[in-house]
């Protein structure tokens, strides 16, 4: 993704990504030339973030860890949790990830988080109907998977459950499923988030065209670096 882009040709590199998933952002950030350290908890994800390395010939360094409990050997100039991913935390496992982030941030580096923020109109209307999400081509399988979700939200969060069908080309269809829950951050929780736990909020945007953010804008784009240590919960471990 662009933002992502434009953040690695600004901050340069080495780069880490939490919740790298399957290389969507990773990957091409290493095409540009960067060095860049995937790291996800899960094996399979991890398996199809090597192939699709592989497929454009880069080299990235894939790490099986947990974004709230990990060490790496190396600092970095920016380190990201994109697309949702750092809503996968409870409240309490914010601060652990934050502080494993202030850790291995070197010393003029970056830290950059993407989320949606969550509308009260949708909040509301998130009870437990089907959405028919997207169908594409799987591109390391050619199949059709078509992709739908169903959501229970409240004020404090989401909890989606998705199911994936691959069709076939005799059309039978073979369907995966997987449960979600997304604990919502606020732009005002954000902030005192960032600042408690030992960084400065450089920008923050609440779209990708830029514009600052409000308590009506539909993303959260967060860049801080870190302050100087203090005694705030930047010292929490888990």
């Amino acid at each position: 993704m662009e933002w992502f882009s434009g953040l690695a040709r600004r901050t340069g590199g080495p780069i880490l990504e939490l919740g790298c998933g399957t290389g969507r952002i990773a990957v091409p950030i290493a095409q540009d030339g960067h060095h860049v350290v995937g790291l996800d908890h899960s094996r399979a994800m991890l398996e199809r973030a090597e192939r699709r390395a592989r497929r454009v010939n880069v080299d990235v360094r894939w790490v099986e860890a947990d974004m709230r409990a990990f060490s790496l050997d190396e600092a970095f100039a920016l380190i990201f949790v994109a697309l949702n991913s750092f809503l996968m935390l409870t409240p309490d496992d914010r601060w652990a990830c934050l502080a494993r982030m202030r850790e291995h941030l070197a010393p003029r580096g970056r830290v950059a988080i993407d989320v949606f923020q969550p509308d009260p109109q949708r909040i509301v209307g998130m009870e437990g109907g089907v959405v028919d999400e997207w169908e594409r081509l799987d591109p390391e399988t050619g199949k059709a998977v078509r992709a739908f979700s169903s959501s229970r939200a409240n004020v404090d969060g989401v909890t989606q459950r998705m199911w994936y069908d691959e069709i076939a080309e005799d059309g039978t269809v073979k369907r995966i499923t997987g449960t979600t829950t997304l604990h919502y951050l606020y732009r005002r929780e954000a902030e005192l988030l960032f600042s408690e736990a030992g960084f400065q909020v450089e920008t923050l945007h609440g779209d990708y065209d830029g514009h600052p953010a409000d308590a009506g804008s539909p993303k959260l784009l967060i860049v801080g670096k870190r302050k100087e240590r203090g005694t705030g919960r930047e010292r929490r471990t888990r």
